[in-house]
């Protein structure tokens, strides 16, 4: 099988990728190891999920307590049925076991045959195929505060497992700005189509008096009760000077805005900076000071409008050895901008400044793989890689040549794409033990913890506790309106920023956070808690500096594609960026510009362009019925 390029990982990036490539004219094949889309973006049924974090969906409790007593006393028919559940144990044991499949069987690997390499081709032994191989140290409990009984328990789970596909469960949970490069992409390729989001409902802050609601336009400000007088004229005043900067439809009136409101208000890099008159390199905290911010609206802007990562220097117990990074005013102000401008965006007022995609993350790469599969894309899954296949040209010096599967099947490319955990190298020895990583930690309850249902943020500085914390930590509430739980549940993702190795007691402050929020809502009931760290691997994935795939990787026939980010915790990143650079920079797409990647079909823009027609001619046919019956009026008002 010969093709122009074979993608390898079914994740985001590689999605967007695929699809650009497929969109383009190029003959694409798309394999995944996995039996299932996603890669590491996937979203998993909670046996899936179970199953992935180590923790045992069989309910082992005994049937007697479920039965209230022994089953043997009871009528032969009552037992049998309780017995049908079982699948493991003979008749008259005591154990539930329900039968759970989550893996499929692998098949063996067909051996490569030396004449299926051309002349002066080699073949790169690829190391085995590692699914979700960004994520370590998992773990998982069920009732991890043991506030059920064994028989609530077993109930619970037979409950929750019941249905394959109640639950959603997001690997790295990610929002989008209302306005950002990846709206703009998902709109303009028509992926939004296969679609929906959520709204973000509120941003929180956690403090030592309580959870309070960020207030984030004018009204809000003036309505908010938690805030002083001279908070409010201080908050008022800061927003006003910045307005230049970061436009907003919450800040502007109607008649400002006029017809077209979104191309009314600039992005927040769209303008010069410097019309602020301030150094963009100087730390944020400083220039916050001299604002005359009180320490309180400090934290609220920097980490629930900011969205920062990182505590600033001196606030928090962390060791000296790992200083965080440092933000910056022109950082600051572009996050500040990203938050503010998508107000208003899409619904009314501060609903949505942030998007949640329906059904969870892993919809958005399935998104860009119906698209990529509209135009001619192959798509095959359960097919690992096992070989790489590299020439050396006399004058291009090694290029990629193709891709073997386990089945022994030669695919002639002159591109390969691919994620981590289907290229590295076989023997290759991975660096970066001190890269930045993110603590997780994903929790189910009965109960919403931020106070209200639907997708809530919250952000818990380190000075909210006594010691601080060693960084900010976030959460993230969704329910049963984002298809990612049943009605009735609530999923809470918990995440804290890192650098360095994995300390004794990495999900101290995690654990504090979320025992705290218990605490405010005594009512509610923890059923499991899931722990993980999220650590990103270098794309580095050969094994010498030597290597031929090092040779391809700087030529462009070969690309790897960086797991998901560990920062920013909750927010997509730079996927669009880079499935970008990718697309630019391969053989495949020689000749292409930064327009062609994911470029909007000549025939989708001619009806958009018409549409745009029939809207304005229409306005100025209303327009001009206006203006005469305007007219009709003051000629009728003249006297006689």
């Amino acid at each position: 099988m010969a093709v122009d390029v074979c993608v390898l990982g079914t994740g985001l990036t590689e999605s967007l990728v695929a699809a650009a490539f497929a969109r383009f004219g190029r003959r694409l094949l798309h394999l995944d190891a996995s039996s299932a889309y996603g890669g590491c973006w996937r979203s998993l049924s909670l046996a899936e999920f179970v199953h992935w974090a180590g923790g045992s969906t069989n309910f082992e409790t005994p049937v007697s307590k479920v039965s209230g007593g022994d089953f043997r006393s009871l009528p032969p028919e009552a037992w049998k049925a309780i017995h049908r559940r079982c699948t493991k144990a003979p008749l008259g044991a005591e154990i539930f076991r329900p039968r759970q499949e989550h893996d499929f069987e692998e098949e063996p690997e067909t051996p490569l045959q030396d004449e299926a390499l051309a002349s002066g081709e080699i073949a790169l032994r690829l190391a085995p195929h590692v699914q979700y191989g960004c994520f370590v140290d998992r773990s998982f409990e069920w009732d991890p505060f043991d506030k059920l009984s064994d028989v609530e328990l077993c109930k619970e789970k037979r409950s929750l497992l019941k249905s394959p596909t109640s639950f959603s469960l997001d690997i790295v949970p990610r929002l989008l700005f209302g306005r950002s490069d990846s709206v703009d992409v998902l709109v303009e390729s028509g992926v939004a189509r296969y679609l929906e989001f959520q709204g973000l409902k509120s941003a929180r802050v956690l403090t030592p008096e309580g959870l309070f609601a960020v207030p984030l336009t004018k009204s809000e400000i003036f309505q908010d009760a938690h805030l002083s007088k001279p908070e409010k004229r201080t908050l008022m005043r800061f927003i006003t000077s910045i307005q230049p900067f970061v436009g907003s439809l919450s800040f502007q009136s109607a008649a400002q805005l006029g017809v077209d409101q979104v191309r009314k208000v600039k992005g927040p890099t769209e303008l010069d900076s410097s019309v602020l008159g301030v150094d963009l390199q100087e730390p944020w905290h400083r220039f916050l000071e001299k604002q005359q911010l009180s320490q309180r609206l400090q934290e609220f802007i920097t980490y629930s409008i900011c969205l920062w990562d990182w505590s600033p220097p001196g606030s928090s117990s962390k060791s000296t050895s790992y200083p965080w990074p440092e933000l910056s005013c022109g950082e600051a102000l572009r996050r500040l901008g990203s938050f503010v401008s998508s107000l208003g965006m899409y619904g009314r007022g501060t609903s949505m400044p942030l998007l949640y995609p329906m059904y969870g993350v892993a919809e958005i790469a399935q998104g860009f793989t119906r698209m990529s599969a509209l135009h001619r894309g192959t798509y095959a899954l359960r097919t690992r890689p096992t070989h790489l296949l590299a020439k050396k040209d006399e004058h291009q010096g090694w290029q990629m040549t193709g891709v073997v599967t386990h089945r022994g099947e030669v695919i002639r490319a002159s591109t390969v794409i691919g994620s981590c955990d289907h290229i590295t190298q076989d023997g290759a020895f991975e660096q970066g033990s001190d890269s930045t990583a993110c603590r997780r930690a994903t929790v189910l309850l009965d109960r919403p913890l931020l106070g209200e249902d639907g997708v809530n943020l919250c952000v818990v500085p380190p000075s909210s506790f006594a010691p601080p914390l060693q960084n900010v930590v976030q959460v993230l509430q969704l329910d049963w309106s984002t298809g990612t739980c049943p009605r009735g549940y609530y999923v809470h993702h918990l995440s804290q920023a890192w650098i360095g190795g994995a300390p004794d007691g990495a999900f101290v402050d995690i654990d504090k956070v979320l025992e705290s929020l218990l605490a405010r809502c005594e009512e509610a009931t923890c059923l499991f808690r899931c722990r993980y760290i999220h650590k990103p691997r270098p794309i580095q994935r050969w094994g010498t500096e030597d290597s031929p795939m090092r040779d391809c990787s700087a030529a462009g026939s070969l690309a790897v594609v960086a797991d998901p980010s560990a920062v920013p915790q909750l927010v997509v990143s730079d996927e669009v960026d880079e499935a970008r650079q990718i697309f630019l920079a391969c053989p495949a797409a020689a000749g292409a510009h930064a327009d062609d990647f994911l470029r909007k079909p000549e025939h989708v823009a001619e009806e958009e362009r018409g549409g745009v027609m029939e809207e304005l001619e229409l306005f100025n046919e209303q327009m001009q019925e206006t203006k005469q019956a305007d007219t009709e009026k003051l000629c009728a008002g003249e006297p006689q």
